[in-house]
């Protein structure tokens, strides 16, 4: 468990309660060669940490896709996001991102 409330205790799960992270700016994941070859399309899971600055870090991989891990999360982590709100205040959140890939047509 852990206990409940207690700012800066590091991240909690983001729940409908709060507002969520909006990306501001930062790159798109990009094909590597062996997904393109293999074209791999697909819907992946990552759950990363938004810091009340907006910073992505932590990513862990919940659902994979061949080839495309190392390439989504780094684009994930090289982005920047409006931090959650809880109640009008900026909170760290442990956010699940899905990421669609779908292959350059």
């Amino acid at each position: 468990g852990g206990q409940i409330g207690g700012l800066g205790a590091g991240p909690v799960e983001f729940n409908d309660t709060m507002t969520p992270p909006q990306k501001v700016s930062g790159p798109d994941p990009q094909y590597t060669s062996q997904a393109l070859e293999r074209e791999v399309e697909g819907l992946m899971i990552v759950k990363c940490v938004v810091s009340t600055q907006g910073v992505v870090r932590n990513c862990r991989v919940m659902k994979s896709l061949p080839f495309m891990d190392r390439a989504v999360v780094d684009a994930l982590e090289h982005r920047r996001y409006t931090p959650a709100l809880l109640r009008g205040q900026p909170i760290e959140v442990d956010y699940t991102f899905k990421v669609k890939l779908t292959l350059p047509r």
